[in-house]
């Protein structure tokens, strides 16, 4: 029965090649762009099969059904039973048991074939979008499990099982430039030595670097390694009684308005690690503590906040500035939980975990890219577009492949109101060259 309780609807199907999924194209022009078969046909080698899909094919029928909306296996069903979309990319989406028994078969040295895989993605991606300078934000988060006999799952403060990944994100795009599955009791910095070389071998060569961290990286070794590497950082500081001391030792002349909120002071102050010979700039702000609240006796009636920077060029409002907004990067760990299927980890193997964390990292970093280098903006005011606005508006869209002349052609509605943002995103993306290395 219709909503006005008209005419009665009937249902029926049709032999005709109909996707739900006609942006798919856009996720797929993107992959040629970025070189994402190439690289896994390069390095990616799991023991010999005798028939089925290769790795690369794998890995990108995979990734692709993650970027529309696959959270689990299981959602692999849905991209599978689609005939327009296995006509237009050559190949099927594999079953959510054959996709599970191959993620299985992942050993740690086939999670370092996949990771060098995705690092050249990684470089393909920067130099199609000619960055000259990229910000990386680092952070960790907690990833859940369903059961305490997952490998790795530790039990953490939150009283639940988890895993503690390591992730880095660009912060102009949005993308994960690199994850690492680490037991959920590992410390924040745990494993960050060779984590922060591995990921800055994903910038390509003479881009400059600058790296945000939170405080629960902060440490004489990694400051030590950035400065050798040539890294422009900012990192925060926690407060203990020395900091804390140096902070309340700033004269009232010093401080200055913060850059971009009503409230809050900015100053800085140089300080050397009991264990180092460097001094280094420190930038404080400062906040008064509010009218009834409890104030103690070493916070001078401030809450303070500290960053240490080796940026001797911007103003300490600046860095302050700069660094706060490092906490987008939680907006990124977010949209890999809640649309692209890290809200919990499901296999009981660590490496078949390790690898469902990097494809679900190139499925999201697919749908940044494809805005990055497509030029996709929300609004009148542009700015990134979330996974679920950008499969609304350009990735779940009817359409019909047809056939003529030995030409495949997707046919879109007449009325579909992006379609000429979505023509000039796919004729942006055609027009870059797929990479040559």
């Amino acid at each position: 029965m219709s909503v006005d309780g008209g005419q009665r609807v009937m249902v029926g199907t049709t032999s005709r090649a109909i996707t739900a999924y006609g942006g798919a194209e856009l996720l797929r022009e993107t992959m040629r762009v970025v070189g994402v078969v190439g690289a896994v046909d390069e390095h990616v080698h799991l023991k010999a099969r005798a028939r089925g899909l290769s790795e690369a094919r794998f890995v990108a029928a995979t990734a692709e059904s993650i970027a529309l909306g696959a959270r689990c296996l299981d959602d692999l069903v849905t991209g599978r039973g689609d005939a327009a979309q296995e006509i237009l990319r050559g190949f099927a989406v594999p079953a959510p048991q054959t996709a599970g028994t191959w993620l299985r078969r992942f050993t740690l040295g086939h999670i370092r074939q996949l990771d060098k895989a995705l690092a050249q993605v990684q470089r393909n991606a920067f130099q199609a979008a000619g960055v000259a300078e990229v910000t990386l934000d680092f952070d960790s988060t907690y990833v859940f499990s369903r059961s305490k006999r997952r490998q790795g799952a530790d039990r953490t403060y939150k009283k639940r099982y988890a895993v503690h990944p390591l992730l880095c994100f660009d912060a102009a795009s949005g993308a994960a430039v690199h994850a690492r599955l680490r037991r959920g009791r590992a410390g924040a910095s745990t494993g960050m030595k060779t984590f922060l070389t591995e990921t800055l071998r994903r910038v390509p060569a003479g881009v400059a670097v600058r790296a945000r961290f939170d405080s629960g990286f902060y440490g004489g070794p990694l400051l030590e390694q950035l400065e050798r590497a040539g890294v422009t950082y900012l990192c925060g500081v926690p407060l203990n009684p020395n900091i804390r001391g140096a902070c309340r030792a700033i004269p009232d002349e010093c401080w200055e308005p913060c850059l971009d909120k009503d409230d809050g002071e900015v100053a800085e102050f140089g300080y050397r690690l009991a264990e180092g010979r460097r001094f280094r700039r420190y930038v404080v702000k400062r906040i008064r503590i509010a009218v009834g609240e409890q104030a103690t006796l070493d916070s001078g009636g401030y809450h303070y906040w500290v960053l240490v920077t080796n940026d001797h060029q911007r103003s300490a409002p600046e860095l302050e500035s700069e660094h706060r907004h490092k906490a987008e990067v939680e907006g990124g760990m977010r949209e890999l939980k809640a649309n692209f299927g890290l809200h919990a980890l499901r296999k009981h193997d660590f490496m078949a975990n390790w690898a469902w964390l990097l494809l679900v990292c190139l499925g999201h970093n697919l749908c940044c890219w494809t805005q990055q280098l497509g030029v996709l903006a929300a609004g009148r005011h542009g700015g990134d577009l979330r996974a679920k606005r950008l499969r609304y508006r350009y990735l779940v869209v009817p359409a019909m492949v047809v056939r003529t002349a030995r030409r495949l052609t997707i046919k879109l509605p007449a009325g579909y109101a992006h379609l000429g943002s979505f023509l000039r995103a796919l004729a942006r993306l055609r027009a870059l060259p797929a990479p040559t290395d």
